[in-house]
C-alpha cells in the first residue's frame, strides 16, 4: 500500500510540476513567435516528465482501485470527490491524446491540462470533501474558464504586436 501512494504522489508532483513548468517554458520561448530547437528539446524533456507522471497516477490509481475493491473498502466507491478525481483524471488523459495527435488547440488543451493537475492535486489533498460530484465539477468547470482566458491574455500580451 505504501508504495502505490508513493507512486501517487510522485505522479501528482511530476504532473502538477511539468504542467506548470511547460507553461513557463512555453510562455517564456515563445515570447518572440519562434521556438528555436533547444527550447523544442526542454519543452519535448517536460512534457516527457508530464506524461511520466501521468502514467504513474493512471497505474497506481488501478492499484488502488484493486487494492480496495480486494479489501473490500468499497466505501469510496460512493464518494463524490472519488468519483470527481476519476473524472479528472480521465479529462487528463483524453486531454493527453488529443494534444499529440493534434487535435485539440494548443491553447485549450494546455488550460486543460494545467486545471486537471492542479485539480487532481487538491482533490487528492482534501480527500473527502463535502460538496457533491457536480459541485466539483461546476468549480472544475470555472477554473477551466479562468486558467484559459488567463493562459489567452498572458500569450496575447507578451506575443502582441511590440510597441516601439
Amino acid at each position: 500500500m505504501k508504495f502505490l501512494i508513493l507512486m501517487h504522489v510522485i505522479g501528482t508532483v511530476l504532473g502538477v510540476g511539468a504542467a506548470t513548468f511547460a507553461e513557463i517554458f512555453y510562455t517564456r520561448f515563445n515570447s518572440d513567435n519562434i521556438i528555436n530547437d533547444d527550447e523544442r528539446k526542454t519543452l519535448a524533456v517536460t512534457y516527457t516528465v508530464m506524461r511520466t507522471g501521468l502514467f504513474l497516477l493512471v497505474i497506481s490509481g488501478f492499484g488502488f482501485l484493486l487494492y480496495f475493491r480486494l479489501t473490500e473498502h468499497v466505501g469510496i466507491f460512493s464518494s463524490p470527490s472519488f468519483w470527481a478525481k476519476m473524472t479528472v483524471v480521465a479529462v487528463l488523459v483524453c486531454n493527453s491524446l488529443l494534444l499529440q495527435a493534434r487535435l485539440m488547440p494548443f491553447l485549450i488543451g494546455t488550460a486543460v491540462s494545467l486545471t486537471s493537475w492542479y485539480a487532481a492535486l487538491t482533490l487528492g489533498v482534501l480527500g473527502k470533501i463535502s460538496a457533491s460530484y457536480f459541485e466539483i465539477l461546476a468549480y472544475y468547470a470555472v477554473a477551466m474558464v479562468v486558467v484559459t482566458l488567463g493562459l489567452w491574455w498572458i500569450r496575447t500580451h507578451l506575443h502582441g504586436p511590440k510597441k516601439v
